[in-house]
């Protein structure tokens, strides 16, 4: 009796096992890998690889993951990609082009690197070289770009230039961190970077985006690309730092308030004046204060608005 209930017990751990092959394989299937351009079933053997190197080699003739700035063009965009979670495009201060994002951490990440005054291009979906992918796979006997990724290769979320000193980055959400080919896609993307060209690789969780300083430039960023510096707003910003000195610890709400009525201006228009006057840098304040809770003792003068004090003296 003891012996029938062993094997019963075998028969349902091996049904237990197929019906989760099933379920991996639907989930498989159903929905494709992030770093995939028009997904289709995998090939196996000498075709899954030619057909990998086959599609690698006509992206980059049709120009993806090339050029620099305002010329580049990402390996993945939301046109074709529109159903994959939740998509952004936005128009970079730096690069001066429309960027292709695929979730809310991009977009953060985004915005926190183009904001930095440091950053000099911001490459979005940049696709890793197929033949260097290969090498470190044979090297440490890793198979997954040849399986797991038809049928393209993998992609960085962001390449970015700090000058002349360029730095990788993925993004990825926390709870994602503890699958196993989650892991082992993020450690080729780091061999590939770190050995093979001598790059810095980063991974991003929402853990390191600061909060507070990603909504003061959320609330900057919808300016920031629209603006440009007039001698109107010059004179608006020395207005606005001679009243500072004399209310110092006034809040900035309470002063903007005050100041549109007093003005006879509608609701909320001083405080807009402020915003175009920060997002232009002209202005400015530590990000990490929340712009709802500044005083106006916090709000300083860039270099820029004193170069402009000083011509302005000199005509």
């Amino acid at each position: 009796m003891n012996y029938i209930n062993y094997i019963i017990k075998i028969i349902k751990l091996c049904l237990c096992i197929n019906i989760f092959k099933f379920v991996s394989f639907c989930q498989i299937q159903s929905y494709p890998p992030s770093d995939t351009i028009n997904y289709q079933p995998k090939p196996t053997g000498v075709f899954c690889m030619a057909k990998i190197i086959k599609n690698y080699e006509e992206l980059v003739t049709e120009g993806y993951g090339q050029g620099h700035g305002r010329d580049y063009k990402p390996c993945k965009t939301v046109q074709n990609f529109s159903s994959i979670g939740r998509s952004h495009r936005v128009q970079g201060r730096v690069s001066k082009r429309l960027h292709h994002l695929f979730s809310d951490l991009e977009l953060s990440t985004f915005l926190l690197l183009d904001w930095n005054q440091k950053v000099t291009d911001i490459r979005e979906h940049y696709p890793l070289d197929i033949y260097d992918l290969n090498s470190i796979c044979s090297r440490y006997r890793m198979n997954k770009v040849s399986v797991d990724y038809i049928p393209f290769t993998l992609s960085s979320d962001f390449l970015v230039d700090f000058g002349k000193f360029p730095i990788a980055l993925d993004t990825l959400y926390s709870k994602d961190l503890n699958k196993a080919h989650i892991i082992e896609s993020l450690e080729i993307k780091r061999r590939y970077w770190e050995e093979e060209h001598n790059t810095p690789f980063k991974l991003i969780t929402e853990k390191d985006i600061p909060a507070t300083v990603l909504e003061n430039i959320k609330w900057l960023y919808v300016e920031k690309n629209d603006l440009e510096i007039t001698n109107h707003m010059i004179d608006q910003a020395v207005y606005f730092m001679e009243e500072i000195s004399q209310y110092p610890q006034s809040s900035l709400i309470q002063f903007c308030k005050h100041s549109d009525q007093t003005q006879k201006m509608g609701i909320g228009a001083t405080l807009a004046l402020f915003r175009k006057l920060f997002a232009l840098r002209i202005l400015q304040f530590n990000l990490e204060i929340s712009y709802l809770e500044l005083k106006l003792s916090d709000i300083h003068a860039s270099n820029l608005l004193q170069n402009e004090n000083t011509v302005h003296a000199t005509n």
